[in-house]
């Protein structure tokens, strides 16, 4: 019987012949293991390969994402630190709210407070001699405040979440509290300015304007001692001391009813005005107005004199009400009067 030849089967002896006098190792092996050696020596290299491949491959896509996570990071710092500087200029914005809303409230007050004593000065407060309203202003910021009140200083203290949820609610609440009140005080202020106009014009028909360019009360009126007898007398009128020469005023709009000259008077001028009241001007150096003439409050009617029962240069004014004498100083105000109220 015969057998076929197998290659697989055939061994092969595989020798190692060191250098020098050492013994030569000798190794037998068949050709099926040898083979397979082979191929596991080549599937061994492979992987090493892909494996080397796919870290090299994961090494650049570790660096990639390293890039892209730094530059996210930069990016998302970059965003925090532009919304933390908007959120402070918000703070800061809404801080300057509120102290524009406090000024709102300081000029609404003011208004009233104005509109108050223009109510007064119409209602008659002219009577009784007060005329210019005292009105406290505001700084326009809390910059001129500070310029005013002094120097300021303290440590930077962040504003909490509940003191900026409570600044937010005082701003609302006091926006809304001028804007509410807003119309009503414009409706007021309306009619306000209605009875001012008419005021001005009531004040251009009482004896208000004061008639010499100087201030200088010589005489009060009411008893005094007479300057020519030293004896008691009324002194029925207000004696304003001046120049020669100096211009003489209508005190308020009329009509000259008489003018003419007499030993106690000397040169003088009566003016009938629309409120009924009367003004007589005496001692005048010369008479400008004749009887008759429509003057004007502040019209020149006379230059100021000495003439007549008169010791010295003066103007003797006169106010009857109901056809008796009354202070001048209930109507006329003092240059420079109101300045010092």
């Amino acid at each position: 019987m015969k057998f076929g030849f197998k290659p697989a089967n055939r061994k092969f002896t595989i020798l190692v012949v060191p250098e020098g006098a050492s013994p030569v190792f000798r190794f037998r092996t068949r050709l099926a293991l040898l083979l397979s050696l082979l191929v596991s020596a080549i599937v061994v290299i492979g992987l090493v390969l892909v494996l080397i491949v796919a870290n090299q491959s994961h090494s650049s896509r570790i660096v990639a994402l390293e890039t892209e996570l730094s530059s996210s990071k930069d990016y998302y710092e970059s965003t925090v630190d532009d919304k933390e500087q908007a959120i402070d200029t918000l703070l800061t914005e809404l801080l300057d709210l509120s102290e524009k809303s406090k000024t709102i409230e300081s000029r609404m007050l003011e208004l009233e407070q104005l509109e108050a004593e223009l109510k007064a000065i119409t209602n008659g407060n002219r009577q009784t001699g007060g005329l210019a309203p005292t009105v406290a202003v505001a700084a326009d910021s809390p910059g001129e405040a500070y310029e005013q009140k002094g120097g300021v200083g303290g440590e930077s203290i962040p504003l909490s979440e509940e003191d900026v949820l409570a600044l937010i609610n005082e701003t609302k609440d006091s926006i809304a509290a001028s804007l509410n009140e807003m119309p009503d005080l414009q409706s007021r202020l309306e009619q306000t300015k209605i009875n001012v106009e008419k005021y001005k014009e009531m004040m251009r028909i009482l004896p208000t304007y004061w008639p010499t360019d100087s201030a200088r009360v010589t005489s009060q009126f009411g008893k005094r001692s007479d300057p020519f007898s030293g004896r008691l007398t009324v002194h029925s009128g207000l004696d304003i001391g001046g120049q020669t020469g100096d211009p003489i005023f209508a005190a308020a709009d009329g009509t000259v009813t008489d003018t003419g000259y007499s030993s106690a008077r000397g040169n003088y001028a009566t003016i009938k005005h629309p409120s009924g009241l009367q003004t007589i001007y005496m001692h005048m150096k010369k008479t400008i107005a004749a009887k008759g003439d429509v003057v004007k409050q502040g019209d020149k009617i006379g230059l100021l004199g000495s003439t007549g029962r008169s010791t010295g240069p003066h103007l003797h004014i006169e106010v009857i009400k109901g056809g008796v004498t009354v202070d001048p100083l209930i109507y006329l105000t003092i240059p420079g009067e109101d300045e010092n109220q």
